[in-house]
């Protein structure tokens, strides 16, 4: 378990902003896509929904909560992107509201610090990142932005979590692009059925992102560095497309961009 404050993983990352350009590296495994992921599960969701797109590529998964400093470190030294995974809230100190705990459910601190330094990588090596669920959420609040502690607060509802038959908690609902959304070749106003999770959600946008997604009650669904240069796939995802119904525009193409992104790195 790496245990390790974020005041000194934030310095290590910063210092290696020195470094030379990462981009400027010729890529040593063309046929193998390094993804440190910031934790896995036994379902083998992300797996099975990120291998069978990678195809014919193989991925060598790195899964940063059973690294030690020194490996996770050494991951993100080869890694060709970073895989910000769904999993239990934030703690709302982080952006500003830590008498919120009352409304929110577990909370993972090590996480938490974990994902900190994910990020940090991220921004100082430009590695690609896709996030998804509490990934977008850490996200919005790694950039500075806040989230909705509970959303039924909000919206008077439980859409986002009202459950399905047989499942308490997984809610298939739509999800709609905006304009903004062709950097994976989505059309404006294209809409899915997705599968989501959650119970809070984005508040205030972080500093450098855009929307680009949302759902019909106006709660973004997606987000991307407006700095696409700099940062040419920084992607949050609120809904789960690896358990989402299959051969959509909102699904699919989120994991084949983000390989794609991979494999330029």
């Amino acid at each position: 378990m790496v245990r390790f404050s974020t005041l000194t993983a934030v310095a290590f990352w910063l210092a290696s902003c020195s470094s030379p350009d990462p981009y400027s590296a010729p890529n040593a495994t063309p046929d193998t896509l390094h993804i440190v992921a910031s934790r896995l599960f036994e379902s083998r969701t992300y797996e099975d929904f990120l291998e069978p797109l990678a195809s014919p590529d193989a991925i060598q998964w790195h899964h940063a909560s059973e690294l030690t400093e020194e490996e996770l470190s050494s991951a993100l030294e080869t890694a060709h992107g970073v895989l910000m995974t769904g999993g239990a809230d934030i703690h709302p100190s982080r952006y500003g509201q830590a008498a919120d705990t009352a409304r929110c459910g577990a909370i993972d601190l090590d996480r938490d610090r974990i994902e900190s330094v994910l990020l940090c990588a991220v921004d100082s090596l430009r590695l690609p990142c896709l996030g998804i669920c509490r990934g977008l959420q850490f996200m919005n609040v790694h950039n500075g932005g806040t989230l909705y502690a509970h959303l039924p607060d909000v919206l008077g509802t439980d859409a986002h979590r009202a459950g399905l038959e047989g499942n308490s908690r997984d809610t298939l609902h739509a999800v709609i692009a905006g304009s903004n959304a062709e950097f994976i070749g989505i059309e404006n106003e294209t809409t899915s059925e997705v599968i989501s999770h959650h119970h809070q959600g984005i508040n205030r946008l972080g500093s450098g992102l855009e929307a680009w997604a949302y759902s019909p009650d106006g709660l973004i669904e997606g987000i991307r560095r407006s700095d696409s240069v700099e940062f040419p796939f920084y992607v949050g995802v609120q809904w789960h497309p690896e358990r989402s119904p299959k051969n959509q525009r909102l699904v699919e193409p989120i994991g084949l961009h983000f390989l794609e992104a991979l494999r330029q790195k």
